[in-house]
């Protein structure tokens, strides 16, 4: 997929009639890579100009180009799987697995990286491991993909396949909006029962994401955040310093929360509803979203839209287990948890 790749060529021979010349194979393969990855060296150059930009760049700015190859990178794997992997899979259905759980493991790692962006920190070894994941990627694309595609698909279907990946690209690059959360005018708070009738009520200081917007497509729209959770804030600073031990958030071990979109669920008499995975003190789990309300507006020129957005959820899904029992019965902090996030955000305009 990137530069540095070994080149490798397989003879193959077709199965009715004979076989053909090695450069007539070499000619084949070689639009077979025009056709697939004509976009591998573009994404790997991306990639590195945000790489060397992330300590002296624009935030807005950076957050954007990152976003672009985002969306990039996921389009190449989402026209791979929709286009080419149906039918490799029919014939090398084990091949087509781990392609696959190469696709999976890649996404997750370029989610982690964004939230890592988001806090306007990369890790060298997590950029390390991306990369060396890609490339290895591509060594099994290039070793069985690509052969296979040479070999098996006509001259007709690759240029079918080259039309449809183009006007897939050109409909989605047409639709997609990227918005950047703008933390001035958003706040994230959170409240928990306390000593039976009363409740905790509290924010959080430093938090972000961003949010992708698929045209009218709703259900394809995505959401990334997170959270510093040393930024906790209940207007106590004893019980703040006791949320950022181990008792409780342990932030020394567990600097932040994150929360990654997989769907929006759409109902004709109920709010939208944004699922996904909250990767919170050690744990992972699932939590729902519900957008109470909405807008969007343009002001000064700068296009903006918001959202309410609560959830409820057990702490003790999370590890998040301590407590004291009551003298008189019951306990001092409740289990259940409701955020409640005010989020309004900015959209990145597009790259001229």
């Amino acid at each position: 997929m990137f530069r540095g790749m070994r080149e490798t060529t397989i003879p193959l021979g077709h199965e009715n009639g004979p076989a053909e010349t090695p450069l007539r194979q070499g000619t084949r393969e070689a639009a077979v890579q025009a056709v697939l990855a004509h976009d591998h060296e573009r994404l790997e150059r991306q990639f590195q100009t945000i790489v060397s930009e992330v300590s002296r760049g624009d935030p807005l700015e950076l957050r954007g180009a990152w976003r672009a190859f985002e969306v990039e990178l996921l389009r190449h794997f989402e026209n791979e799987e929709l286009r080419i992997f149906p039918a490799f899979a029919q014939q090398r259905p084990a091949d087509a697995r781990a392609l696959l759980a190469d696709h999976e493991r890649i996404r997750a790692s370029l989610t982690r990286l964004g939230l890592d962006l988001g806090l306007n920190c990369m890790p060298a070894e997590r950029i390390s491991d991306f990369v060396d994941s890609l490339r290895a990627h591509a060594r099994r694309e290039d070793d069985l993909l690509y052969p296979w595609a040479a070999h098996r698909l006509s001259d007709a279907a690759r240029e079918r396949i080259r039309e449809e990946i183009s006007k897939t690209e050109e409909a989605r690059m047409s639709t997609v909006e990227e918005w950047n959360i703008d933390l001035a005018h958003s706040t994230l708070g959170f409240s928990l029962r306390h000593l039976v009738i009363h409740e905790i009520r509290g924010q959080f200081g430093k938090w972000g994401g961003a949010i992708t917007l698929q045209g009218d497509d709703l259900e394809k729209s995505t959401v990334r955040l997170w959270i510093d959770l040393a930024t906790v804030d209940t207007n106590e600073s004893a019980r703040d310093d006791q949320l950022r031990s181990p008792e409780f958030f342990d932030v020394e071990r567990f600097p932040q929360a994150t929360f990654s979109s997989t769907g929006v669920r759409l109902s004709e008499h109920r709010s939208p509803v944004v699922k996904g995975h909250l990767d919170l003190h050690g744990f992972s789990g699932e939590v729902d979203l519900e957008i109470v309300r909405h807008n969007r507006w343009t002001d000064r020129g700068v296009e903006r839209l918001s959202y309410e957005v609560r959830t409820r959820f057990d702490r003790r899904k999370f590890g998040l287990r301590w407590n004291q029992d009551l003298d008189v019965g019951g306990v001092v902090v409740g289990d259940e948890i409701e955020i409640v996030a005010q989020i309004e955000a900015v959209r990145v305009k597009p790259a001229s």
